[in-house]
């Protein structure tokens, strides 16, 4: 498996395109601008499988409707408290952008994943669910051996915001020792935001949510 990385234009979130090359297939995690995801596709001879959110937020999700008009067959991934946020521009928070319409995902048919889940990436890659919540109720983590994708629960340097709708500091603070405690300092961590890193380069103290 290979991950590409695209920083998109809005709120400079993440999208990472997982290319499974001896199948020909691809999962692509938050899709935001898609042109670099056609192309990526393109140039590793690649249809799109299916795509997985790690929450709902505009940033997040807003090349969905883009990707699944190519790829109509392709499955999506959310977990049930993300799901409504797929519909609804005041739960994405596109409808208090500026500069973007109200946004909403036309795929009707979604599965909807929580702890424990498993997602088969192909006959040999497996993908485990983990729920992550504090950002948004519906935060998933995404782990694929010593991979690990974190949407906005764990980004390097930065505190987990809570601010927004439906954030919460005490489960943002459980997410976090969740992830340090379940996972090793070797594990790379892909976050919704900036650059990936091991985990072991990331001291735990410094991202607890403070609960004040």
């Amino acid at each position: 498996m290979i991950v590409y990385t695209f920083t998109n234009t809005v709120s400079t979130s993440n999208t990472y395109v997982l290319c499974l090359e001896k199948e020909g297939i691809a999962w692509v995690i938050d899709p935001g601008d898609t042109s670099p995801i056609f192309k990526c596709l393109k140039e590793n001879d690649s249809s799109l499988e299916g795509v997985l959110l790690t929450h709902s937020h505009y940033d997040h999700i807003y090349g969905t409707n883009d990707l699944f008009s190519a790829f109509p067959n392709a499955k999506l991934f959310v977990s049930q408290k993300a799901a409504t946020g797929l519909f609804s521009p005041k739960h994405n928070l596109s409808r208090y952008s500026r500069n973007h319409q109200p946004y909403r995902v036309r795929k009707l048919d979604y599965i909807c994943v929580s702890e424990d889940s498993r997602i088969h990436l192909n006959d040999d890659s497996i993908l485990d669910v983990i729920e992550t919540p504090g950002h948004h109720p519906g935060c998933l983590s995404f782990s694929i051996g010593e991979e690990l994708f974190t949407g906005d629960s764990l980004i390097p340097g930065i505190k987990v915001v809570t601010i927004l709708p439906g954030g919460d500091k005490v489960a943002a603070q459980h997410s976090i020792e969740k992830i340090f405690n379940q996972y090793g300092k070797s594990t790379r961590i892909w976050p919704g935001h900036g650059a990936t890193c091991l985990l072991g380069d990331l001291d735990s103290e410094s991202y607890l949510v403070n609960k004040t």
